[in-house]
């Protein structure tokens, strides 16, 4: 009785390691398609990082340029040019040796006009 069992155990032993073989190798031939996707995959992102860098290097480049303190600083003379000329026509139009009736309106709303326009776009830029 002892060596039927043996037998049978034996036998299912063989059995078993059959099954195991063949899903081992059914195992192995899906590692390796998937690993050739993956590699397929992993060089299409390297693709498009590489299309990426060089376009968050040329980003970068604009910005640095906008950035630029030479920039900012002729923004700022410029700012203060305008505002001087702005104070003269200011200025000329306020004639005051005939009295009130010598003021240049017409001067002083373009300026009004041209002072609030450019105060809602610095606004408007800063919002953004």
């Amino acid at each position: 009785m002892l060596d039927f069992v043996f037998i049978i155990s034996i036998f299912f032993e063989v059995i078993l390691t059959a099954i195991c073989v063949i899903k081992i190798k059914k195992i192995t031939k899906k590692c390796g398609e998937l690993n050739e996707k993956l590699i397929l995959f992993g060089n299409i992102a390297i693709t498009i990082n590489k299309k990426i860098k060089i376009t968050i290097t040329k980003i970068n480049k604009v910005v640095s340029f906008i950035t630029n303190k030479k920039l900012i600083k002729i923004g700022q003379i410029l700012r203060t040019t305008i505002d001087i000329v702005q104070i003269i026509i200011l200025i000329r139009s306020l004639n005051l040796s005939k009295g009130l009736k010598s003021i240049n309106y017409k001067n002083i709303k373009k300026l009004v006009l041209l002072e609030a326009s450019r105060r809602m776009i610095r606004k408007i830029i800063q919002a953004l």
